[in-house]
């Protein structure tokens, strides 16, 4: 008796089976992939909110910055022997107390639309706020729980750092950005509350809305906090409709603002 072969139904069924099988396990896959993706970079966030907090703790005081003119109110006073700022990325250098402006390549160079150019002022100053954090003994101890994976070296082109400045990714490889709050809002009649003053009392500040061609995202700190925040999957801060800029919808923060 001849053995009976499978009819060409029976083999459309069985590799639709093995189809949809395949697409089920690559579906899942790739879920578990993305929600391992976003573990990964919330860990990174939490830890750099963590070395932030820890460092004002020490310090004391809130972490400053130097603030453009933005918004129409005054800028912030140019840095001297007398007026410091943790965070300075104006021309110029104090002794013991560096500044920079530009950065090395791919940092000064890459650029792709809804991902502000790397040489714009929210990079340079997580730059140097990372360097910032790594330098105090102890927030450089919660800074070590970063897995190195995540850093990426940049070198000053000015030379004003001796040693390399670092940059800490999320698991889509784009680095991760600071958000600063604004200084807290005066009453000597320059600001318009109505306008230019947060639910947390600070003026508003160009590191918060600043025009999304300079690495403005539009968002506004809360409590007096800085905002670490990641692109998420798609590798970009910032999304475009027409004429209008949002905060993209996947991006990832130290905390929701």
């Amino acid at each position: 008796m001849r053995a009976r072969g499978f009819t060409l139904l029976e083999m459309l069924v069985v590799i639709g089976i093995i189809a949809l099988l395949a697409s089920l396990v690559l579906a899942v896959s790739g879920s578990v992939i993305r929600a391992s993706e976003e573990r990964s970079t919330r860990n990174s966030l939490e830890l750099l909110n963590a070395a932030t907090e820890e460092y004002e703790r020490t310090m004391d005081r809130r972490l400053t910055y130097q603030s453009l003119a933005n918004l129409g109110f005054p800028a912030d006073p140019v840095p001297t022997q007398t007026v410091r700022f943790d965070v300075n990325t104006q021309p110029g250098t104090i002794a013991g107390y560096p500044a920079w402006t530009t950065l090395a390549r791919p940092y000064s160079s890459l650029s792709a639309p809804g991902l502000p150019h790397y040489s714009t002022r929210p990079f340079l100053r997580t730059a140097q706020l990372i360097s910032l954090l790594t330098q105090s003994p102890s927030s450089a101890a919660i800074m070590q729980k970063i897995p190195d994976s995540v850093f990426r070296g940049v070198q000053p082109l000015n030379g004003a750092i001796p040693t390399a400045v670092r940059h800490v990714v999320d698991a889509w490889d784009t680095p991760i950005i600071a958000i600063f709050p604004g200084r807290e809002a005066n009453s000597n009649g320059i600001v318009d509350p109505a306008t230019n003053v947060d639910a947390d009392g600070t003026i508003k500040c160009d590191s918060e809305w600043a025009s999304p061609q300079n690495g403005g995202m539009q968002l506004s700190c809360k409590n007096r906090k800085i905002l670490w925040v990641s692109a998420g999957n798609d590798s970009r801060f910032i999304t475009q409709t027409g004429s209008t800029y949002s905060a993209s919808t996947d991006n990832l923060y130290s905390y929701e603002p």
